[in-house]
């Protein structure tokens, strides 16, 4: 299961989090910063599985659903996140909708989870 997963995985994660901690006061997103929060928790454990470092043995089929499943809701909250966050029009809150259009596209295109909806959602985000 590659370094290369593991690098979308922190990568995710740090987006998050960053999301949570600079932006989780913004009206649109603060009822949703819990489960920003919960969902970069959680990378945690799917980075101990894309690592194979869980601690214990696991089916393969049920880690690699695992990971799947954790990288797939960690894409939609950041997608949902960053276009909350890029409609406040600041230059800090641009930068980050950038940043995180960014990483999307590199997870989306490694891991296959590339939809017209998830594409018109980084195309709005590259365009704020």
């Amino acid at each position: 299961m590659g370094i290369d997963r593991a690098d979308f995985v922190v990568a995710l994660q740090e987006a998050l989090m960053h999301a949570a901690r600079d932006f989780g006061e913004i009206e649109g997103f603060r009822a949703h910063t819990p489960r920003v929060l919960a969902t970069a928790a959680a990378l945690d454990y799917v980075l101990m599985l894309a690592r194979g470092a869980a601690g214990t043995r696991i089916v393969e089929r049920d880690a690699e659903r695992a990971i799947h499943e954790g990288i797939v809701r960690a894409v939609d909250d950041l997608i949902f996140a960053a276009n909350v966050i890029a409609e406040e029009r600041t230059g800090a809150s641009t930068a980050f909708a950038h940043a995180a259009a960014k990483t999307l596209r590199d997870v989306l295109r490694a891991e296959g989870l590339r939809t017209d909806q998830r594409a018109f959602a980084l195309i709005a985000l590259a365009n704020t």
